[in-house]
This record gives C-alpha cells, sequence and structure tokens, in this order.
C-alpha cells in the first residue's frame, strides 16, 4: 500500500530564494500559463519505490507546456532505491514529457531538505509561483496522511519528522491562493482538513479512506488539463477524484466561501445534539455504532452516514432537522464523490468522533487546542460532554 498507515513572500526574500535555491528566473517560460501544477513529493520513506515511477510515467506522461507548467519537488530514501543514479538529495524539476527523473534533468539540487519542515513547503511555492507564474495553481501533497493527527502527514524518515496541522496552518498565509489543494495520502478527506484550506483555495480533493498503490493516477488528470487548460478549480479537481479509480473511497470538495454553510451547519447540529445528550443518550450510541468509520482510524467516521443515523433514530423534531441541514449542506459542498459498494454510506467528508473518556488522549487535546474546525464550531464540546 502506498501512503498508507499512515502575506505573500516579498521580492527581496524571492530574490534570496532564486538565488540560495539554485533556481533562476531565466529558466521561468516567456509567457504566463494558464495552470502551473505542483507536486510536493515526500518520498524519504517507505513510499520511495513510487518517486521516480509516478515523476517518470504520470507527470511525464504529458508533461509541460506553455498552458500548463508541471513542476516538482521530490526527496528519496538515501541509498535505498538506486534507480536513476539513486540520487539521494532533494531534486526540483519541471517535468516534460518523456524526461527520465534523473539528476541531469533536474532544474536545482535542494541539497537534503525537510519535507515535515513547513519552511520546505514554503520555499516550494514562493519559487514556482516565482518562476512559473500561471493564472491558477494546483497544489497536491505526495506522500503518507492522516487527517489532522499528528506525526503522520508528509512523513520524512532521515529528519524524522512530519508536516503536522499546527505547521501547515502557520504556513498557509505565506504560500497565497492555491485553487485547488489535493491530498495523495491517506484518510485527508476530513471536515478538519477541509477547514483548514477554507478559503484559501477553491477546490479540494483527497479519500476518505487509506489510499493504496496507485493514489491519484496524474497523467489522466493531465491529459484532461492540456486537452483544455481552460478548466476550473472545480473541474480540475473532480477531474482529479475521478482519475483515482483504484481506491476504495475518493472525493472532490468545495472550499471557498461555499463551504460556510456547511460549517454553520455542523455548528448548528452540535448544539442541538449537546442539548438533547441527557435525553437521547442511548440512541446516539446507536446511531455512532451504526456510522461508518474507515480502516484502522475507528474515530474517522462519515459526516454524511452519522447526520443520517441521528436522524433516524432519535425522535426529535430539532435534531431530525438539524441532521438533515447537516446532509443537505454535505451535498452542497460535494462536487464528485466515488466509492467501491462496500462503502455505500460513505458521501465524501469524515468528521473526528470519540465516545468515551479513554479515548481522550493526547490527539485529542490537540484537536481541541489547535484544530480550527473544533476552535470554530460546538463540535468538540460536544465530544467532551458525551464522551464520559
Amino acid at each position: 500500500m502506498r501512503r498508507s498507515t499512515r502575506s505573500f513572500v516579498t521580492s527581496v526574500i524571492l530574490f534570496v530564494l532564486l538565488s540560495t535555491l539554485g533556481g533562476s528566473a531565466s529558466a521561468a517560460p516567456p509567457t504566463r500559463a494558464k495552470w502551473t501544477v505542483m507536486v510536493y513529493i515526500s518520498g524519504d520513506n517507505n513510499l520511495e519505490s513510487y518517486v521516480v515511477p509516478d515523476i517518470e510515467t504520470e507527470l511525464g506522461a504529458v508533461g509541460s507546456n506553455a498552458d500548463v507548467q508541471i513542476i516538482a519537488l521530490a526527496d528519496r530514501v538515501p541509498g535505498y532505491d538506486t534507480s536513476r543514479g539513486d540520487w539521494q538529495t532533494t531534486k526540483l524539476f519541471r517535468v516534460m514529457q518523456g524526461m527520465l527523473a534523473t539528476p541531469e534533468n533536474a532544474l536545482a539540487d535542494w541539497g537534503e531538505r525537510n519535507f515535515g519542515d513547513p519552511q520546505t513547503l514554503i520555499d516550494f511555492v514562493a519559487w514556482t509561483k516565482a518562476n512559473y507564474p500561471a493564472d491558477r495553481y494546483a497544489l497536491y501533497f505526495w506522500g503518507h496522511g492522516w487527517s489532522w493527527h499528528p506525526g503522520w502527514v508528509m512523513a520524512d524518515d532521515t529528519d524524522e519528522d512530519t508536516l503536522d496541522y499546527h505547521e501547515t496552518k502557520a504556513a498557509i498565509p505565506s504560500l497565497g491562493f492555491i485553487d485547488v489543494i489535493g491530498y495523495d495520502g491517506c484518510n485527508m478527506a476530513s471536515i478538519e482538513i477541509l477547514e483548514l484550506w477554507h478559503g484559501h483555495a477553491t477546490a479540494f480533493t483527497s479519500s476518505q479512506e487509506w489510499v493504496g498503490g496507485e493514489g491519484i493516477q496524474y497523467d489522466l488528470v493531465l491529459a484532461q488539463l492540456a486537452a483544455n487548460p481552460n478548466m476550473t478549480a472545480d473541474q480540475v479537481a473532480i477531474a482529479t477524484s475521478q482519475s483515482a479509480t483504484k481506491d476504495k473511497t475518493w472525493s472532490a470538495v468545495a472550499v471557498d466561501s461555499r463551504l460556510d454553510a456547511l460549517i454553520a451547519a455542523v455548528d448548528q447540529w452540535s448544539a442541538a445534539l449537546n442539548a438533547g445528550l441527557g435525553t437521547h443518550r442511548k440512541k446516539y450510541d446507536q446511531a455512532f455504532t451504526a456510522t461508518r468509520s474507515f480502516w484502522q482510524a475507528p474515530m474517522d467516521k462519515d459526516l454524511y452516514d452519522m447526520a443520517y443515523e441521528i436522524k433516524n433514530k432519535v425522535n426529535d423534531t430539532n435534531i431530525k432537522n438539524k441532521s438533515q441541514a447537516v446532509m443537505n449542506a454535505v451535498t452542497g459542498v460535494v462536487l464528485h464523490e466515488r466509492h467501491v459498494n462496500a462503502y455505500s454510506e460513505v458521501r465524501g467528508i469524515t468528521i473526528y468522533h470519540i465516545s468515551k473518556a479513554s479515548q481522550k488522549d493526547s490527539d485529542y487535546a490537540y484537536y481541541r487546542s489547535t484544530v480550527d474546525f473544533a476552535l470554530f464550531t460546538g463540535w468538540d464540546e460536544f465530544l467532551n460532554a458525551y464522551a464520559k
């Protein structure tokens, strides 16, 4: 399994980046592209063997052109895979059609970079926007994942680090607006991660479940984009979701102002659930037990299915109405969703849930103190009251 088990930079700073990171403005195309696609390839871990093939057979199947630029920053495990010269430092590529992922074809060598360090991400996006400007940008995170949970996302084994939620949150203002955000990693399609990117992107795409060896099929997405570089952010996110045909679930979700309605609906639903806790606890237990969860992540539950189960099991008009409002809001923001038959209950977005006091661990404390969704809604207050 591939990715499984878990203010804009000023011109002065850009100049320093261009000179110190090995980039050159002279390498930029003569005209502004329609799209620049950035792929942050965190392969310094047990995903190493997928790095070169994904660059060559997926990103390189279409390659860059004047309308669509494809820029990849890739890290590998030193000495793990000897293919393509066994390069062991971080390479920056402008991916061309049919290109081999060799050191000679890299735009620059950035040395050993820590992909769990938010500065690496900031440097990559800043360099790419300065050298390959476009009307729209897509940023794909390629690597391990597990929603907001610390210690999993974009794991870098050499530096023994991960790109945790609070680090991404701190980095986002320096990235500037990104039209499409995609996570080619496990269990990232959560309402918590949607809220993280809320207002900083137009559309988001990832999987609710663990991701296997294929993940996003970039060649399929890029072929559509090359044929129609005027695709909107929604269309690119949908195409990405549609490409992941080898995985159990995948979705594309709006994270611009359209997400407002869902956040508000869950907040109001949380208040209604809290108010009815004393009366309906046993029905809540039944509903939450029946809600679809995910492999090795029982605390990740499908949001739509949870609201559906609550509506059907709790005999309270207000709670039923608030549950239906959540279901309607999920439907309103999900641009595309696919799942295998075994996951027939899911609708593209998970939510964190615990049911007993023993589950109030360090992750739970991190959630309540750090994750925007918990800070901005009453969901964590409901969980705190319910999990006793």
